[in-house]
């Protein structure tokens, strides 16, 4: 479970909310229900890489992982809240540094 903080708190309903939790993602989610990455490394020209993210990806992610407050709640967070978010999906799929 990941518990990522937002900017400021948000009330939606009879709910409030400062924070969104995520569970971890599964070869279920991934694989099975072909959401497949919700990012990938592309080659930009002169050797070098760009990351590309996908927002319906991630979102679909989110429709699936969010635990509270509920995914139905978040469409009112603040674009850098979203950015946020989009973070936290993203670590799932990467590798851990040593």
């Amino acid at each position: 479970m990941v518990t990522v903080k937002l900017s400021r708190e948000y009330r939606v309903g009879d709910v409030t909310f400062d924070a969104v939790e995520l569970r971890e993602p599964t070869y279920k989610d991934a694989f099975m229900d072909g959401i497949g990455r919700p990012e990938e490394w592309q080659p930009a020209g002169k050797g070098s890489v760009m990351r590309i993210s996908y927002p319906d990806v991630i979102d679909k992610y989110l429709q699936k992982l969010i635990t509270s407050p509920g995914y139905e709640k978040i469409g009112q967070i603040s674009a850098a809240d979203a950015v946020r978010l989009e973070r936290a999906v993203c670590d799932f799929f990467r590798e851990p540094v040593e």
